[in-house]
């Protein structure tokens, strides 16, 4: 036999001997493993390319004029007319609600024919909405002055004892 195949000894289950404070196991020796360390490999040296997109940002930008065929061409970029949503909103939500919600509405319009290339009637609806959002707030405002004018009357009566006279 050669010495990789070595019978191992019988192994002889639950048999303790106590030497000192330790109990040894009877059977087979305690085995050492060491552990096999690999060799370092070497991988060559590349230098990757940048990983994921370019940073990029939105700039408004006019085109510079360009020649056809003699005649110069100047290729302007619209931008949407403003929908005046976020002040319809504020009136709506804060000060009169029926007429907050015209104001939604056509902020919303003016906003659906911007993104249709409507431009004009997207800025009328747009200038209908802030009419109607103004409209809103100033209605909202001078009824909250008329109804406070009328309480402090009603309270003033009540305290001076012209009402409620017994």
């Amino acid at each position: 036999m050669s010495k990789e195949q070595e019978v191992p000894p019988p192994y002889t289950q639950g048999e303790y001997t106590k030497e000192g404070n330790t109990y040894q196991q009877q059977g087979y020796p305690q085995q050492a493993y060491q552990q096999q360390g690999y060799p370092q490999q070497a991988y060559p040296q590349q230098a990757y390319p940048q990983q994921g997109y370019p940073q990029q940002a939105y700039v408004a930008q006019a085109y510079p004029a360009q020649q056809y065929g003699g005649q110069q061409v100047i290729v302007v970029q619209n931008q949407p007319p403003p929908s005046n949503e976020t002040l319809a909103w504020i009136a709506c939500l804060f000060f009169c609600m029926p007429l907050g919600l015209v104001a939604v509405m056509k902020s919303r319009e003016s906003s659906r024919l911007a993104s249709m290339g409507d431009m004009a009637g997207a800025k009328t609806h747009g200038e209908q909405a802030r009419k109607w959002a103004k409209a809103a707030i100033i209605t909202a405002i001078c009824a909250g002055i008329i109804i406070g004018v009328c309480y402090g009357i009603y309270i003033a009566l009540i305290v001076t004892g012209t009402i409620f006279d017994d």
